[in-house]
């Protein structure tokens, strides 16, 4: 029960980090008073009692962040889903664009990530990278497909339960379109647009900032954010997605 406490607190706290609104009522200091009567009332109150407190008390908390901040209402899934699209007037022209990383086998990548990476089925990297942003680190795996198409195939651990993994910065709403029926969900952008990876604290990692005009498909999946970047169509790529083992 403490644990789900303080993870709401958290993620409220990465919510008020992640968008810019107007300014609102003192919410978090609200949730915790309320939060707080509840936890006295625990030595008395039968279990079933408490845990439909503490899933009362958390929806409150989300139905009041949605009424309040409408344009952020689609940000409060992005939160606990790890990914998080988010408008910006502009891209700073200055931004690299290049995918950076270090060079090393397969193998060393799935060390420093932690987890056996998934591949296409039936076929093999060219090269891979490792992207080390200290809390958040990345795969990238290189492919060519047989008519001469390239792509990127980026994995994280998506630093699951513990706050955002990946942000899109889009200048246009149309740039990011939902795809169905790929993991928890799914996003085919186009145009472009920034990537930048947070902390566990939400902050944005500088140097993970960069800036891509290419067609990209975004999903995450049993804890995990996937992506592929590259010269694909978006069914291609929903394509290569579902391939993967």
């Amino acid at each position: 029960m403490q644990e789900e406490i303080d993870r709401l607190e958290h993620d409220i706290q990465l919510l008020s980090r992640a968008m810019v609104f107007p300014a609102t009522p003192p919410v978090a200091a609200a949730v915790r008073s309320r939060l707080e009567r509840e936890r006295a009332l625990r030595t008395r109150a039968p279990s079933w009692q408490l845990a439909l407190t503490g899933v009362a008390a958390a929806a409150v908390a989300l139905a009041f962040l949605a009424g309040v901040l409408a344009p952020a209402r689609d940000a409060v899934a992005d939160i606990f889903d790890r990914i998080n699209i988010f408008e910006t007037d502009e891209v700073p022209p200055d931004l690299p664009r290049d995918i950076s990383g270090s060079p090393v086998t397969l193998e060393q990548a799935e060390q420093a990530v932690g987890f056996p990476l998934l591949l296409p089925e039936g076929a093999e990297p060219d090269r891979v990278l490792l992207q080390d942003f200290g809390p958040v680190k990345a795969a990238v795996l290189f492919y060519e497909r047989a008519n001469g198409e390239r792509y990127a195939l980026f994995e994280t651990s998506a630093l699951a339960g513990k706050g955002l993994a990946l942000g899109k910065g889009v200048t246009e709403p149309g740039q990011a379109r939902p795809v169905s029926g790929l993991g928890n969900e799914a996003y085919w952008l186009t145009g472009l647009r920034i990537v930048q990876y947070y902390d566990l604290e939400g902050r944005v990692i500088q140097e993970s900032v960069r800036a891509t005009d290419v067609n990209t498909l975004l999903w995450d999946d049993n804890g995990r954010v996937f992506r592929i970047e590259g010269n694909l169509t978006q069914e291609e790529s929903v394509e290569v997605a579902k391939s993967l083992r």
